[in-house]
Protein backbone atom coordinates (compact mmCIF):
# COMPACT_ATOMS: atom_id res chain seq x y z
CA UNK A 1 0.00 0.00 0.00
CA UNK A 2 1.54 3.50 -0.93
CA UNK A 3 1.50 6.28 1.86
CA UNK A 4 -1.26 7.87 0.56
CA UNK A 5 -3.16 5.07 0.08
CA UNK A 6 -2.73 4.73 3.86
CA UNK A 7 -3.14 8.22 4.79
CA UNK A 8 -6.67 7.93 3.12
CA UNK A 9 -7.37 4.89 4.53
CA UNK A 10 -6.50 6.85 8.09
CA UNK A 11 -8.80 9.44 7.30
CA UNK A 12 -11.48 7.39 6.96
CA UNK A 13 -10.92 4.45 9.62
CA UNK A 14 -13.29 4.07 12.64
CA UNK A 15 -11.53 4.66 16.15
CA UNK A 16 -10.94 1.05 17.20
CA UNK A 17 -9.37 0.67 13.81
CA UNK A 18 -7.04 3.91 14.14
CA UNK A 19 -4.80 3.00 16.28
CA UNK A 20 -3.44 -0.29 14.07
CA UNK A 21 -3.89 1.96 10.95
CA UNK A 22 -1.75 4.70 12.69
CA UNK A 23 1.33 2.13 13.77
CA UNK A 24 1.57 1.23 10.34
CA UNK A 25 2.14 4.33 9.19
CA UNK A 26 5.06 5.23 11.77
CA UNK A 27 2.73 5.88 14.91
CA UNK A 28 1.79 9.62 14.15
CA UNK A 29 0.63 10.07 10.60
CA UNK A 30 -2.28 8.61 11.35
CA UNK A 31 -3.95 11.43 13.94
CA UNK A 32 -6.64 14.10 13.16
CA UNK A 33 -4.45 16.99 11.96
CA UNK A 34 -5.53 19.43 14.24
CA UNK A 35 -6.33 17.36 17.08
CA UNK A 36 -2.51 16.35 16.80
CA UNK A 37 -1.34 19.81 16.15
CA UNK A 38 -2.60 20.86 19.80
CA UNK A 39 -0.48 18.60 21.28
CA UNK A 40 2.81 18.93 19.30
CA UNK A 41 2.65 22.43 17.92
CA UNK A 42 4.06 24.02 20.90
CA UNK A 43 5.57 20.89 22.33
CA UNK A 44 8.22 21.02 19.67
CA UNK A 45 9.50 24.34 20.02
CA UNK A 46 9.43 23.82 24.28
CA UNK A 47 10.88 20.50 24.01
CA UNK A 48 14.11 20.49 22.33
CA UNK A 49 13.03 17.31 20.87
CA UNK A 50 15.94 17.43 18.18
CA UNK A 51 18.75 17.46 20.63
CA UNK A 52 21.73 15.17 20.16
CA UNK A 53 19.55 13.51 17.21
CA UNK A 54 21.71 11.99 14.09
CA UNK A 55 20.60 13.61 11.02
CA UNK A 56 22.12 11.20 8.58
CA UNK A 57 20.52 8.41 10.70
CA UNK A 58 17.35 9.89 10.96
CA UNK A 59 16.67 10.42 7.19
CA UNK A 60 17.69 6.88 6.44
CA UNK A 61 14.99 5.78 8.94
CA UNK A 62 12.76 8.21 6.90
CA UNK A 63 13.45 6.27 3.83
CA UNK A 64 13.42 2.83 5.44
CA UNK A 65 9.96 3.46 6.44
CA UNK A 66 9.10 5.64 3.20
CA UNK A 67 8.06 8.41 5.24
CA UNK A 68 8.60 11.80 3.79
CA UNK A 69 9.26 15.16 5.90
CA UNK A 70 8.87 19.04 5.00
CA UNK A 71 11.48 21.59 4.18
CA UNK A 72 9.70 25.18 4.77
CA UNK A 73 11.09 27.06 1.75
CA UNK A 74 12.73 30.59 2.90
CA UNK A 75 11.06 29.60 6.00
CA UNK A 76 7.26 29.35 4.98
CA UNK A 77 6.47 33.01 4.59
CA UNK A 78 2.70 33.48 4.91
CA UNK A 79 0.76 36.62 5.70
CA UNK A 80 1.46 37.95 8.79
CA UNK A 81 5.16 35.69 8.46
CA UNK A 82 8.29 37.31 6.64
CA UNK A 83 10.48 34.93 4.31
CA UNK A 84 13.72 34.45 6.22
CA UNK A 85 12.65 35.39 9.64
CA UNK A 86 12.66 33.63 12.97
CA UNK A 87 8.88 33.84 13.62
CA UNK A 88 8.47 32.17 10.51
CA UNK A 89 10.84 29.73 11.41
CA UNK A 90 8.51 28.78 14.94
CA UNK A 91 5.18 29.12 12.87
CA UNK A 92 6.37 26.61 10.45
CA UNK A 93 8.37 24.48 13.25
CA UNK A 94 4.79 24.32 14.33
CA UNK A 95 3.19 23.05 11.49
CA UNK A 96 5.45 20.58 10.99
CA UNK A 97 8.39 21.66 8.86
CA UNK A 98 11.51 20.20 10.23
CA UNK A 99 14.24 21.88 7.85
CA UNK A 100 13.95 25.35 7.25
CA UNK A 101 15.33 26.72 4.46
CA UNK A 102 16.99 30.36 4.52
CA UNK A 103 19.08 32.53 2.48
CA UNK A 104 22.57 33.48 4.00
CA UNK A 105 24.14 36.93 2.72
CA UNK A 106 27.01 39.17 4.10
CA UNK A 107 26.72 42.62 5.14
CA UNK A 108 29.50 45.49 4.48
CA UNK A 109 30.96 44.39 7.86
CA UNK A 110 31.27 40.73 7.04
CA UNK A 111 28.20 39.44 9.11
CA UNK A 112 26.28 36.77 8.09
CA UNK A 113 22.50 37.52 8.01
CA UNK A 114 19.35 36.10 6.15
CA UNK A 115 18.37 37.96 2.96
CA UNK A 116 16.97 36.16 -0.16
CA UNK A 117 17.96 39.25 -2.58
CA UNK A 118 20.90 41.38 -3.25
CA UNK A 119 18.64 44.51 -2.16
CA UNK A 120 16.60 44.32 1.20
CA UNK A 121 13.75 46.30 -0.68
CA UNK A 122 10.88 43.56 -1.49
CA UNK A 123 11.01 41.85 2.40
CA UNK A 124 11.56 44.67 4.60
CA UNK A 125 11.03 48.75 4.98
CA UNK A 126 14.38 49.80 3.33
CA UNK A 127 15.86 49.91 0.23
CA UNK A 128 19.43 49.29 -0.75
CA UNK A 129 21.87 46.01 -1.18
CA UNK A 130 23.21 44.00 1.86
CA UNK A 131 26.91 44.46 1.40
CA UNK A 132 26.07 47.61 1.45
CA UNK A 133 25.16 48.13 4.78
CA UNK A 134 26.73 47.43 7.95
CA UNK A 135 24.86 45.00 10.43
CA UNK A 136 23.77 47.80 12.44
CA UNK A 137 21.98 49.86 9.30
CA UNK A 138 20.29 46.50 8.08
CA UNK A 139 19.44 45.51 11.82
CA UNK A 140 17.38 48.41 12.19
CA UNK A 141 15.13 47.55 8.89
CA UNK A 142 11.46 45.62 9.71
CA UNK A 143 10.38 42.87 7.62
CA UNK A 144 7.58 42.97 5.52
CA UNK A 145 5.33 40.33 4.66
CA UNK A 146 4.01 38.86 1.54
CA UNK A 147 1.59 41.43 1.45
CA UNK A 148 3.29 44.27 2.01
CA UNK A 149 2.80 44.89 6.01
CA UNK A 150 5.58 45.74 8.29
CA UNK A 151 6.16 43.74 11.10
CA UNK A 152 7.72 44.17 14.54
CA UNK A 153 10.47 42.01 13.83
CA UNK A 154 14.25 42.74 12.21
CA UNK A 155 15.93 40.49 9.59
CA UNK A 156 18.52 38.07 11.40
CA UNK A 157 21.67 37.26 11.73
CA UNK A 158 22.81 34.14 10.57
CA UNK A 159 24.34 33.45 13.95
CA UNK A 160 20.65 34.19 15.83
CA UNK A 161 19.09 32.34 13.75
CA UNK A 162 20.85 29.32 13.96
CA UNK A 163 20.61 29.68 18.09
CA UNK A 164 16.98 29.91 17.51
CA UNK A 165 16.74 26.59 15.95
CA UNK A 166 18.96 24.75 18.43
CA UNK A 167 17.01 21.09 19.25
CA UNK A 168 13.53 22.57 17.32
CA UNK A 169 14.90 22.48 13.23
CA UNK A 170 17.24 21.67 10.86
CA UNK A 171 18.68 24.66 9.38
CA UNK A 172 18.49 23.98 5.07
CA UNK A 173 21.52 26.72 4.50
CA UNK A 174 21.74 28.64 0.84
CA UNK A 175 24.24 30.78 -0.18
CA UNK A 176 23.83 34.61 -1.60
CA UNK A 177 26.59 36.15 -2.16
CA UNK A 178 29.10 34.16 -0.13
CA UNK A 179 31.91 31.93 -0.20
CA UNK A 180 31.55 27.79 0.69
CA UNK A 181 34.21 28.66 3.59
CA UNK A 182 32.39 31.13 5.08
CA UNK A 183 28.98 29.24 5.21
CA UNK A 184 30.76 26.69 6.48
CA UNK A 185 32.65 28.81 9.00
CA UNK A 186 29.56 30.33 9.96
CA UNK A 187 27.94 26.78 11.36
CA UNK A 188 31.05 25.86 12.90
CA UNK A 189 30.71 28.79 14.91
CA UNK A 190 27.14 28.58 15.59
CA UNK A 191 27.85 25.03 16.30
CA UNK A 192 25.59 23.99 14.14
CA UNK A 193 27.65 21.45 11.52
CA UNK A 194 25.44 18.25 12.80
CA UNK A 195 22.04 20.31 12.92
CA UNK A 196 22.02 21.56 9.26
CA UNK A 197 22.10 20.87 5.50
CA UNK A 198 23.89 22.78 2.92
CA UNK A 199 22.97 23.12 -0.98
CA UNK A 200 25.32 22.93 -3.67
CA UNK A 201 24.27 24.35 -6.80
CA UNK A 202 27.38 22.23 -8.58
CA UNK A 203 28.96 18.25 -8.13
CA UNK A 204 32.29 20.41 -7.78
CA UNK A 205 30.85 22.68 -4.76
CA UNK A 206 29.26 19.33 -3.02
CA UNK A 207 32.59 17.97 -3.46
CA UNK A 208 34.74 20.49 -1.88
CA UNK A 209 31.79 20.97 1.08
CA UNK A 210 32.08 17.54 1.94
CA UNK A 211 36.28 17.66 1.82
CA UNK A 212 35.73 20.94 3.70
CA UNK A 213 33.44 19.53 6.89
CA UNK A 214 33.10 16.08 6.23
CA UNK A 215 29.93 15.55 9.20
CA UNK A 216 27.78 17.73 7.24
CA UNK A 217 24.91 17.04 5.41
CA UNK A 218 25.23 18.34 1.69
CA UNK A 219 22.09 18.61 -0.98
CA UNK A 220 23.95 17.70 -4.06
CA UNK A 221 21.33 17.94 -7.59
CA UNK A 222 21.75 14.29 -8.83
CA UNK A 223 20.27 13.58 -12.16
CA UNK A 224 22.07 10.72 -13.62
CA UNK A 225 23.82 7.26 -12.64
CA UNK A 226 27.00 9.12 -13.56
CA UNK A 227 26.55 11.98 -11.11
CA UNK A 228 26.17 9.35 -7.93
CA UNK A 229 29.44 7.76 -9.47
CA UNK A 230 31.75 10.73 -9.41
CA UNK A 231 30.78 11.41 -6.10
CA UNK A 232 31.51 7.75 -5.06
CA UNK A 233 34.61 8.66 -7.35
CA UNK A 234 35.87 11.58 -4.96
CA UNK A 235 35.74 9.69 -1.94
CA UNK A 236 32.47 11.10 -0.92
CA UNK A 237 30.64 10.23 1.78
CA UNK A 238 27.36 9.39 0.36
CA UNK A 239 25.60 8.98 3.69
CA UNK A 240 25.76 12.85 4.00
CA UNK A 241 24.83 13.44 1.25
CA UNK A 242 20.50 14.38 0.37
CA UNK A 243 20.55 14.54 -3.41
CA UNK A 244 18.06 17.34 -5.03
CA UNK A 245 16.02 16.03 -7.99
CA UNK A 246 15.09 19.33 -8.94
CA UNK A 247 11.90 21.27 -9.35
CA UNK A 248 8.70 18.51 -9.97
CA UNK A 249 6.75 16.40 -8.70
CA UNK A 250 9.84 13.87 -8.20
CA UNK A 251 11.19 11.06 -10.41
CA UNK A 252 10.07 7.67 -9.06
CA UNK A 253 12.17 5.69 -11.07
CA UNK A 254 15.71 7.08 -10.22
CA UNK A 255 14.70 7.86 -6.73
CA UNK A 256 14.19 4.45 -6.43
CA UNK A 257 17.54 3.50 -7.44
CA UNK A 258 18.78 5.89 -5.30
CA UNK A 259 16.79 4.65 -2.37
CA UNK A 260 19.11 1.43 -3.39
CA UNK A 261 22.36 2.99 -2.88
CA UNK A 262 21.31 4.61 0.13
CA UNK A 263 21.14 7.71 -0.59
CA UNK A 264 18.31 10.41 0.40
CA UNK A 265 16.58 12.27 -1.68
CA UNK A 266 14.48 15.73 -2.00
CA UNK A 267 12.69 17.92 -4.68
CA UNK A 268 9.97 20.78 -4.56
CA UNK A 269 7.52 21.55 -7.04
CA UNK A 270 6.62 25.57 -6.29
CA UNK A 271 4.92 25.70 -9.91
CA UNK A 272 2.23 23.63 -8.93
CA UNK A 273 1.69 24.56 -5.07
CA UNK A 274 0.91 28.14 -7.68
CA UNK A 275 -1.06 27.03 -9.30
CA UNK A 276 -3.14 25.19 -6.42
CA UNK A 277 -2.81 21.52 -7.99
CA UNK A 278 -0.03 20.27 -5.86
CA UNK A 279 -0.35 16.74 -4.35
CA UNK A 280 1.87 16.34 -1.58
CA UNK A 281 0.67 12.55 -0.86
CA UNK A 282 2.02 12.08 -4.47
CA UNK A 283 5.11 13.66 -3.64
CA UNK A 284 5.59 11.37 -1.31
CA UNK A 285 4.97 8.09 -2.69
CA UNK A 286 6.88 9.46 -5.55
CA UNK A 287 10.17 8.82 -3.28
CA UNK A 288 11.38 11.85 -1.43
CA UNK A 289 12.33 12.00 2.03
CA UNK A 290 11.97 15.64 2.00
CA UNK A 291 9.72 18.08 -0.26
CA UNK A 292 10.59 21.51 -0.43
CA UNK A 293 7.08 23.73 0.14
CA UNK A 294 5.89 27.03 0.47
CA UNK A 295 2.71 26.46 1.67
CA UNK A 296 3.66 24.52 4.74
CA UNK A 297 0.28 24.53 6.65
CA UNK A 298 -0.81 22.57 3.82
CA UNK A 299 1.54 20.38 3.30
CA UNK A 300 2.08 19.38 6.90
CA UNK A 301 -1.90 18.71 7.19
CA UNK A 302 -1.84 16.43 3.73
CA UNK A 303 1.33 14.59 5.51
CA UNK A 304 0.57 14.62 9.19
CA UNK A 305 4.25 16.64 8.97
CA UNK A 306 4.73 16.87 12.71
CA UNK A 307 3.12 13.26 13.83
CA UNK A 308 5.65 11.17 10.85
CA UNK A 309 8.48 13.19 11.80
CA UNK A 310 8.28 12.26 15.57
CA UNK A 311 6.81 8.87 15.09
CA UNK A 312 10.16 7.70 12.48
CA UNK A 313 12.35 9.53 15.10
CA UNK A 314 11.09 7.58 17.82
CA UNK A 315 11.18 4.16 16.42
CA UNK A 316 14.96 5.07 15.18
CA UNK A 317 17.44 4.04 17.66
CA UNK A 318 20.08 4.61 15.12
CA UNK A 319 19.60 8.44 15.34
CA UNK A 320 19.88 8.93 18.93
Amino acid sequence: MTSSSLLRLIAAAPLPLLGALTLAACGPRGESYEAARTETDQSAIETRWLDGVSLGSWLDCTRESGATLVQAHRGGPRPGYAENAISTFERSIEDGAVFLEMDVARTQDGVLVLMHDDTVDRTTTGTGRVDAMTLEEFQALRLVDETGQALDEAPPTFAQALAALDGIGIAQVDLKDITLDQAISGLEEGGAIDRAVLITYSLDDAIAAHRRAPGLMVSAGLFSQADFDRLRENDVDLTRIVAWLGLGSGEPEFDAWLAGQGIKTSFGDFRAEAAGTADYLEMSDNGAEVISVNDVEAAARALRAAQTARGVLASCQAAR
